[in-house]
């Protein structure tokens, strides 16, 4: 378990997370609302954890299953204030930290490889796709 979040929306098991997350979290903030790239705060309706959430697709224009990685990491109040003052000029290196620091959910997609669901914790690059 982690220092965030209650069983629901940090429970051991990272696919009943995500499938909580994904369903359950309520937006609070939409930071960028781009067609490849999108940052959004989101506050869990059981324990009131927040969270950023932040999506990334790279299209190759090729085959399609383009690469798609989905990252939600949870935030203290301060950070929460601070990232929703930022907006949609949030800096994405601050806003990488922040997920190298803590354990996060993700879901990795890369073109042409399998899906992964985990907690992760370590480096995190937020870049925009495209």
């Amino acid at each position: 378990m982690s220092e965030f979040g209650c069983a629901r929306c940090c429970g051991e098991d990272a696919l009943t997370a995500l499938a909580y997350c994904t369903t359950r979290l309520r937006e609070t903030h939409r930071l960028v609302e781009r067609s490849h790239f999108g940052v959004s705060l989101r506050e869990c309706p059981e324990c009131a954890q927040a969270f950023v959430a932040i999506f990334t697709e790279f299209v190759d224009w090729t085959g399609g299953e383009d690469a798609q990685f989905f990252d939600v990491v949870p935030l203290t109040p301060a950070e929460v204030t601070s990232l929703a003052a930022q907006g949609s000029g949030v800096d994405l290196v601050k806003l990488g930290a922040l997920g190298s620091a803590r354990r996060r959910l993700a879901s990795d997609w890369p073109t042409g490889g399998e899906k992964t669901i985990a907690w992760r914790s370590g480096p995190l690059s937020v870049r925009e796709g495209y």
